[in-house]
């Protein structure tokens, strides 16, 4: 029915293919991509724009944040955002969805990111009715870079946001001229994928313009897929201080679902989603202060025909809102810089199963437990942010108030956390915060279990945080972490039926876990990430193992990237025990998964300046 997640997977799929870039200044990602590799490894000062309410250097933000920029992306075999944030630490990815579907944990809470913020742009990309992302809508087709902060974001990003924060940063031009790319491959089970980029900016104006199509047969039969997505962002330098920017994207897929191996669908099983999204942005930024508004709208219609299975579902979501910030430079000197922000959003959400669908439900489910809708919430959010630096001292202080009138409660949410240069090479911060997720619309009113008593969950979360360069070509990170996780919304067996069971809130329970990397260049073009993320998390009896859903114990993750003159090669492998999922075959029993290794490779040659050939292999 109506769900956020897909069950099957793809693998061994052999790609072939090309890029080719023209136009003044080539492609937009090829400007200073050498001279920025040479660099990148530990440089402290990559710049951030999540976790932080303006712009800072990574390693002045107490967060834990990590950034996948445009050479990483270029480097692996992925076609969609989540899989290029598999390796970090603490990110669990499981990419067994349908239809390139994938669900994300941050340090054990994700659910579909509905326990974690999905951002483009700072704009929130969330279906409204069930609180999930649908991760397939985000190809890489537009993207610069992806910045994940792990661990509760509440304070900057409210509801959702208690795993942690994916923001996806879009391309644009910012050179002079014009630039065109095009990428086309070609791979077994009869797939194609095209990409159309291209940009330009004249004086003041600047575009960016980008279309993606891919399809495929399917590994199986009845699994044939098709998608297309767009995407433009314009942008205008009024004068020296004041930028306005317009953005949008769009994407439509359609695909047959074959259902398990062992039980087939055969009566043209299909599932469709459209979904879209804009925002128009206005920012002004002086010597001692910036200021920003933000107006976005987000909305998709959900259709899923599936007679083999009596299933169907036909919906339709909307999300609107304003963002407005305010950084001001308190007071700055030599060694002392005081930053404060302050904010307010205003948002509404709406969401309605289709009639079409209702009619169906009548006909199909115990209706006389279920509301129909149709569904809206509005919610205003204030926050203020204060940042102190002196010397190698970083100390910030937030906090954020929500009231929405479902609740008519306003939720309190505090964050402090406290970063020291040890030394150049040093970096140890420590972090508090308290995270939130507000019951979405399908839990609290749609289906039979549903509950609109159910409070919002809630993390208190604690880490620390150590990154070292022993060398220029050796650096290494740690990271604990400790969360008290309360009121998370389980679908459990009904003590009084009926209904045969309920979305209750948990009690309480604990994550504990460590996040360690080391990153290596041993040579010239050479460059090696090794990363474990080690999650232990409570799992009461009785309750069917409901927390632990998705959640590996253990996850060792190795990236490989070698480059030499023209020619460039990347390996990874992903080794998972300790992970519980669902078994279709069992009624959705929760059981033990077996202990399993992943590994994909790609390989490129640049033929010419605006030509490269390239073939790759994943998920074996």
């Amino acid at each position: 029915m109506g769900t956020c997640a897909g069950r099957i997977g793809l693998g061994g799929l052999v790609l072939w293919g090309f890029l080719a870039g023209s136009g003044a200044g080539g492609e937009e990602k090829a400007a200073g991509q050498e001279e920025k590799e040479e660099e990148r490894p530990f440089d402290l000062g990559t710049t951030v724009v999540t976790g932080t309410p303006v712009e800072r250097r990574a390693a002045d933000v107490t967060s834990a944040v990590s950034v996948i920029d445009a050479a990483e992306i270029e480097a692996s075999n992925a076609d969609y955002v989540m899989d290029v944030i598999d390796p970090l630490p603490g990110v669990y990815v499981r990419r067994d969805g349908i239809y390139g579907r994938q669900a994300i944990e941050l340090r054990g809470l994700g659910d579909n990111c509905r326990r974690i913020q999905t951002l483009v742009d700072g704009r929130p990309e969330k279906m409204s009715l069930f609180g999930c992302t649908v991760t397939q809508t985000l190809p890489l087709a537009n993207v610069e870079r992806i910045e994940v902060v792990r661990g509760p974001e509440s304070i900057l990003y409210g509801s959702d946001a208690m795993g942690g924060v994916v923001n996806i940063v879009t391309r644009r031009r910012r050179e002079p001229g014009f630039g065109t790319g095009l990428v086309s491959s070609y791979g077994s089970y009869g797939t194609f994928h095209g990409l159309l980029r291209h940009g330009g900016r004249i004086g003041a104006f600047d575009y960016y313009a980008t279309y993606d199509h891919k399809e495929t047969e399917g590994h199986r039969r009845n699994s044939d897929y098709e998608a297309d997505f767009g995407s433009l962002r314009l942008g205008l330098d009024l004068d020296e201080v004041w930028r306005l920017e317009l953005s949008g994207q769009y994407f439509q897929d359609e695909g047959e679902d074959p259902g398990p191996e062992t039980a087939p669908y055969t009566n043209e099983d299909r599932r469709m989603y459209e979904r879209w999204s804009m925002d128009a942005d206005l920012v002004g930024r002086w010597d001692r202060a910036e200021f920003s508004i933000t107006v976005y709208h987000n909305a998709g219609e959900h259709e899923f025909d599936m007679p083999s299975i009596n299933d169907f579902w036909h919906s339709d979501d909307r999300t609107s809102g304003v963002l407005t910030k305010l950084a001001l430079s308190v007071y700055e000197s030599e060694n002392l810089e005081d930053t404060l922000t302050i904010g307010h959003e205003y948002q509404y959400q709406w969401a309605e199963p289709e009639d079409s669908w209702v009619d169906w439900a009548r006909a199909h489910m115990p209706a006389a437990f279920m509301d129909f809708g149709p569904y809206s919430t509005n919610s205003n959010d204030v926050f203020a942010f204060n940042e102190i630096r002196l010397g190698p001292w970083v100390n910030t202080l937030g906090l954020r108030a929500h009231y929405d009138d479902h609740r008519k409660e306003w939720e309190i949410l505090p964050q402090v956390g406290l970063l020291y240069h040890l030394s150049e090479e040093s970096v140890l911060r420590a972090k508090l915060g308290k995270g939130f997720r507000l019951a979405r619309y399908s839990e609290l009113h749609l289906y039979p279990a549903h509950n609109e008593e159910l409070d919002p969950e809630e993390v208190w979360s604690y880490e620390l945080g150590l990154t070292h360069a022993f060398a220029p070509w050796l650096s290494v990170s740690v990271n604990p972490f400790f969360m008290d996780v309360k009121n998370l919304v389980q679908t459990l067996p009904n003590p009084s039926p009926p209904p045969a069971v309920r979305n209750v809130n948990s009690g309480d329970f604990l994550i504990r876990g460590v996040e360690m990397g080391v990153d290596l260049r041993p040579m010239a073009g050479l460059d090696i990430g090794l990363y474990y993320t080690f999650t232990d998390i409570e799992d009461p009896s009785g309750t069917g193992h409901a927390n632990r859903e998705g959640k590996p114990r253990h996850v060792f993750h190795g990236v490989l990237t070698y480059r030499q003159d023209r020619f460039r090669v990347s390996l990874n492998g992903k080794y998972v025990a300790g992970l519980y999922d669902s078994n279709l075959l069992a009624g959705g029993a929760i059981e033990k998964v077996d202990n399993f290794f992943v590994a994909g490779a790609k390989a490129s040659y640049q033929v010419h300046e605006n030509v490269q050939v390239f073939a790759g292999i994943e998920n074996l």
